[in-house]
């Protein structure tokens, strides 16, 4: 009798949670937190992968992280995010075996704090079970189950989403705290490298602030080796893992058909964008080639949209133009800062009075979005099909936007405008986008670009990286198709010299790694990379050939052990 009851209560048990399979954990194969840049591009790859989704395009109240290391003050970084999972049973209602990876957009010194601390940050949506999507990776979106959000909620970051490498980031929170002794200006001596005296390190620092004051973002340092600075903890070893090289864009808002609208503004030097985003030049007049206008004449001033210091657009944008070794100059002008940015210069000398405008955006959706919204603005951003979508052409029309090259050198195609008008953007709307090639990051002659990556410190954390980066690889169909965002990082043959950074350690030696230094050197990829000069894969193993140690532990490639210089 004992035994039946017993049989009919598990079979009573089995038919009552069958009936609620949405209310079992899933499996959560990684929690990431990061770049903005990527958040996309990973996301529709996952996607068409996996099957099913759901996300939330509030960055300012519903989903954030939380920095839980004692001495942190709890700090809080909200961010939108995308949660897609395998279709088991149904979308809606998914088995216990679905698998489950969710992104929160941040940048990626955030991304790459929330690994790296020890413990990391954790993971809390606000959102309840049944909450319908945004929609925000284009495909339609599935309420959001109750196991789903079990399996997210209070999940630890496993993996950060980056473009630059870990060292750089943590690099990027030193620099912005100043330094133990909350430095303004020059770090030391000889180096170009400046401190924005955001409170000290290790923090807490001075928020950064969207320009609206909505959105913002913690400054809090961290290290990627030995010990965590708050808590003493000792920090893991990391795997990089290359997804694909993007162009940094640089894109100006062409409303004013008589200011940046004007066909004369299609190309600046990077020493001309260096003191645009410095503070020195304030005219739209000044990036087209001519003659002095005279004092009297009739000028427009720019408005310039810089991104936070923590973020790898900043990073790679600021070593490549105003902070190389050419100019020594920071985006940063007012230290100790002031928040939200707002500085300006105005020029007269008597004549015509013209004023600049400098403010913030915190993630490249907004940058793109800021610069859509004022005549004359100016900003750079992560290239990509779906960053770009609705971008619209028409000098002399509110909104719209035209690319320029730098230097000469077109970051998209083989001719300026990818087959439309000049600066025209490629988006499916205009059907250009089976033009874009990338060709000027491939052969390293565009100034501004980078590699977009995710970062590990486990096993799980590393094995889910590597199938994120494949989602997005498979996503990418460079060159043409409808999502030319990257080049693949096997088919990349150029790299960024690696480089030591002042101040913060890595756990590796500043490497090039495998693609360098062969796959049989056990070199691991380590060191900063943004600002290092490009070389192609093939020079970079010719200089360990050269040295006699390719394919050796003690390979390094063109880093810092070179007896040349190896920053921009």
């Amino acid at each position: 009798m004992k035994l039946a009851k017993y049989l009919f209560l598990v079979a009573l048990l089995t038919v009552s949670f069958a009936s609620q399979p949405q209310l079992h954990a899933q499996t959560l194969s990684a929690a990431v937190a990061g770049a903005s840049a990527l958040w996309l591009e990973a996301g529709q790859g996952t996607y068409a992968a996996l099957g099913c989704s759901w996300t939330d395009s509030n960055s300012t109240s519903h989903t954030y992280v939380t920095d839980v290391r004692s001495g942190a003050g709890s700090a809080v970084d909200y961010g939108k995010i995308w949660v897609v999972w395998t279709n088991t049973g149904s979308c809606a209602s998914p088995t216990p075996a679905a698998l489950v990876f969710a992104y929160i957009s941040l940048d990626a010194g955030i991304g790459d704090r929330c690994l790296f601390s020890q413990p990391s940050c954790v993971l809390t949506e606000n959102d309840a079970a049944g909450t319908a999507g945004s929609n925000a990776l284009g495909n339609t979106d599935t309420p959001l189950p109750a196991g789903i959000r079990s399996a997210i909620e209070s999940a630890s970051i496993s993996v950060s989403a980056t473009d630059g490498m870990p060292l750089d980031s943590a690099f990027s929170a030193y620099q912005a705290l100043g330094g133990p002794s909350n430095l303004c200006g020059y770090l030391s001596s000889g180096t170009q490298y400046q401190g924005y005296g955001r409170g000290g390190w290790p923090g807490p620092g001075i928020q950064v602030k969207a320009q609206d004051g909505s959105a913002v973002f913690n400054v809090l340092g961290f290290n990627v080796t030995g010990t965590d600075p708050f808590t003493g903890n000792p920090v893991p070893a990391y795997t990089v893992t290359p997804v694909g090289a993007t162009p940094v864009l640089i894109i100006v808002n062409t409303g004013n058909a008589s200011g940046f609208g004007t066909a004369g503004v299609s190309n600046v030097s990077r020493s001309a964008l260096g003191l645009v985003f410095s503070n020195i030049l304030a005219r739209t007049a000044d990036l087209v080639p001519q003659q002095f206008a005279g004092l009297s004449a009739t000028y427009y001033g720019i408005t310039a949209w810089h991104r936070e210091s923590l973020a790898g657009a900043y990073l790679v944008f600021d070593r490549a133009i105003p902070e190389n070794k050419e100019l020594y100059r920071t985006q940063e002008f007012v230290c100790p800062p002031v928040e939200p940015l707002n500085y300006g210069r105005t020029i007269a000398d008597g004549g015509t009075s013209t004023t600049s405008n400098n403010y913030r955006a915190l993630s490249n959706s907004d940058e793109i979005t800021q610069v859509e919204s004022t005549n004359d603005s100016i900003g750079y951003a992560y290239w990509g099909a779906a960053n770009f979508k609705a971008a619209t052409y028409g000098a002399g029309t509110a909104g719209t936007l035209k690319y320029l090259t730098v230097d000469g050198v077109d970051p998209l195609c083989s001719t300026y405008g990818c087959g439309g008008s000049a600066g025209e953007i490629p988006t499916a709307t205009n059907t250009f986008l089976s033009n874009v090639n990338l060709n000027n990051v491939a052969n390293g002659s565009y100034p501004i670009w980078s590699e977009l990556r995710f970062v590990s410190t486990s096993s799980a954390g590393l094995t889910a990286a590597q199938t994120l980066a494949g989602y997005a690889q498979a996503e990418s169909t460079t060159p043409g198709g409808a999502q030319p965002d990257f080049i693949t990082a096997p088919n990349l043959n150029v790299i960024h010299a690696h480089f030591a950074l002042p101040f913060v350690s890595d756990a590796y030696p500043a490497s090039e790694g495998p693609r360098v230094c062969g796959a049989s050197s056990g070199s691991i990829e380590g060191g900063g990379d943004a600002g290092g000069i490009v070389t192609t894969l093939q020079a970079g193993s010719d200089y360990a050939v050269l040295k006699n140690n390719y394919g050796t532990s003690s390979c390094v490639g063109i880093t810092d052990a070179a007896s040349f210089g190896v920053h921009q």
